[in-house]
């Protein structure tokens, strides 16, 4: 009897555990501290748990590892949490990770395998019947698939029977996700009263004490308001979510997302100064953006370089110990050896005889780490050539922005609204273009044509007597759509017009096209400028150099200097009836 009360007893201590660390885990996800997320998950499968709470565990890490961007170990931990749930044949653990694959798969883009997986989910929820917040969430999955494949129709039907399978019950996020994405979908089909309705519906689910999430959800609301026309009533709502969101930590993406739509209510109700006000603002969180994310990527090579000399340090230090031993094996031997002289010969020789391989030996490492020294310097150049090519990719030249920003302002106080508009449009989706492509190592071949063909629309307004342009490519190459490192012809078109063209009296022409010759893409920029020879170097009116071309021609420098260490770039001078008649520049892409 008393060991039964005992079983009993450390049985109940067992579960009060296992749901302990279960509650632990969600609660270090719900705050999103992902490190310790992934170090207390590691700990529990270190033990000797169950099968439910290394399901638990498992499926803890791959959200942990989500977090950290580690999108291959995410997905890897949600296929063993899926296959632990199906070894237990339990539905609802199965369907939890069905739904948390599809969230990896999407992030990964992997999305055949997410559609796949929306489909099982669907299906097994269908089946089974009990559980009404995983047969909405699979409706929420479909329904966002079909949305993406712009099927309006039936995205608003799997919507509309996710809430209706809900019902009444709680699950308050389930029900704002789906109210949300119905309200999305009616926007896109024009329905922007009823997407109102609904996002203001979502609005009223969301805890007040959430700021982040009501920020966020008063961004859709304005956006739905400026799709209907309601620009008063969208400003006064992003003002709600910008103040929401500084006191939740001022997320910058969404203080780009709401700089952006106040520029367009701004611009849509002729305010012209307050919208420009707000694409200003914008474009200075996207650097503030910017500079974070290079400063982590700076961060991150740190650390990967002080890890490998902490190795190295071990490494030295133990064959250093290992060689003290030695020495002192040595000395002992050479002590013993002194009881007799023919012992002591003997060992003599032994010893010269050894010393002369250490030596040997140690000449041969000391030439392995004068090598491997040599090798980790190179590697440093390497590193610095990158981020100086890194740093050349992903930002513009700052004197034509600050050219274009004044072009603007003239507009403005000219009150030509109308082109001021224009212009600000064309220079903030330009802008939005870099930010995009500088978080790229490449990019597919239309997008790089089509940054191309706007940075020289905005090129071509301040010439006062027009500038034609022209961006093609091979049939070929636009079915396939292959991928080129991205933002790298720019500078060679800044060059062609500053250099070739600015000073060049008629006719000024540019001309990029893309084609394939032995397997590799080429760019081809070609002008009718005045020449590389003849170009004189432009300065201002104080006599003082030209800070726009002194700052192209240093990132052209670095550009060229980069891809003529693997013979990739070439300039040509064009001559007509023996006179210089501009330059072909040709660049290796891939």
């Amino acid at each position: 009897m008393r060991c039964l009360v005992f079983g009993v007893v450390v049985l109940m201590a067992v579960n009060m555990a296992a749901q302990a660390d279960l509650e632990l885990l969600k609660a270090l996800r719900s705050a999103g501290k992902h490190d310790s997320l992934e170090s207390v998950a590691t700990r529990i499968l270190t033990k000797d748990a169950d099968r439910a709470t290394g399901y638990d565990a498992t499926y803890h890490l791959a959200f942990a590892r989500d977090g950290k961007n580690d999108q291959a170990g995410a997905i890897a931990n949600g296929l063993a949490a899926l296959r632990i749930a199906r070894e237990m044949s339990d539905t609802v653990r199965i369907m939890g990770s069905l739904y948390q694959l599809v969230k990896f798969n999407v992030e990964a883009r992997h999305y055949a395998e997410a559609d796949r997986l929306r489909y099982e989910l669907l299906a097994l929820a269908r089946r089974y019947g009990k559980d009404a917040k995983q047969l909405a969430l699979a409706h929420n999955a479909i329904g966002s698939l079909h949305s993406r494949e712009l099927r309006h129709d039936s995205a608003e039907y799997h919507y509309r029977e996710g809430l209706r399978v809900l019902g009444g019950a709680g699950e308050p996020l389930v029900r704002v996700a789906l109210i949300g994405n119905l309200a999305g979908t009616l926007g896109e089909t024009g329905r922007h009263e009823e997407a109102i309705a609904l996002h203001r519906q979502a609005l009223a689910l969301v805890d007040t004490a959430d700021h982040a999430n009501r920020a966020w959800s008063l961004r859709t609301l304005a956006q739905s308001l400026i799709h209907a026309g309601r620009h008063e009533e969208a400003l006064a709502v992003m003002h709600e979510g910008d103040s929401l969101n500084r006191v939740s930590g001022h997320a910058l993406d969404l203080a780009i997302d709401l700089a952006e739509l106040r520029a367009d209510a701004l611009d849509s109700l002729g305010d012209t100064r307050g919208a420009y006000a707000m694409v200003k603002l914008a474009r200075d969180l996207q650097d503030t953006l910017f500079e974070r994310s290079l400063d982590e990527q700076y961060l991150e090579l740190e650390k990967k370089f002080e890890t490998q000399l902490k190795e190295e340090e071990i490494q030295r230090l133990d064959a250093e110990a290992r060689e003290q031993e030695e020495r002192l094996r040595v000395r002992n031997v050479q002590l013993y050896g002194s009881i007799a002289m023919v012992v002591l010969l003997l060992i003599g020789v032994l010893l010269v005889w050894r010393n002369l391989r250490q030596k040997r030996r140690h000449a041969t490492v000391l030439e392995g780490l004068n090598a491997e020294l040599k090798d980790q310097k190179e590697r440093i150049e390497e590193i610095n050539r990158l981020l100086q090519l890194k740093v050349l990719r992903t930002q513009m030249n700052p004197h034509f922005i600050y050219n274009c920003l004044h072009a603007i302002g003239n507009l403005v106080r000219k009150g030509e609204g109308v082109a001021a508009s224009a212009y600000l449009d064309g220079f903030a989706r330009l802008l939005r273009m870099v930010l995009d492509h500088s978080v790229k190592d490449r990019v597919p071949l239309s997008q790089e044509m089509d940054f191309l063909r706007q940075y020289l629309k905005l090129e071509a307004l301040r010439f006062a007597d027009g500038l034609a342009y022209e961006v093609n490519a091979d049939p070929a190459l636009l079915d396939e759509d292959d991928t080129v490192p991205a933002l790298v012809v720019q500078p060679f078109v800044e060059n062609a017009i500053w250099h070739g063209l600015a000073t060049k009296e008629g006719d000024k022409r540019v001309r990029l096209w893309f084609s394939e010759r032995d397997g590799r893409i080429i760019c081809t920029v070609e002008d009718n400028g005045v020449g590389r020879g003849a170009a004189p170097e432009r300065v201002h009116t104080d006599g003082s150099p030209s800070m726009g071309l002194q700052l192209t021609n240093e990132r052209l420098q670095l550009l060229t200097y980069r891809l003529q260490e693997r013979g990739n770039v070439t300039f040509t001078d064009l001559h007509a009836n023996g006179a210089p008649a501009g330059t072909r520049v040709e660049v290796v892409l891939a």
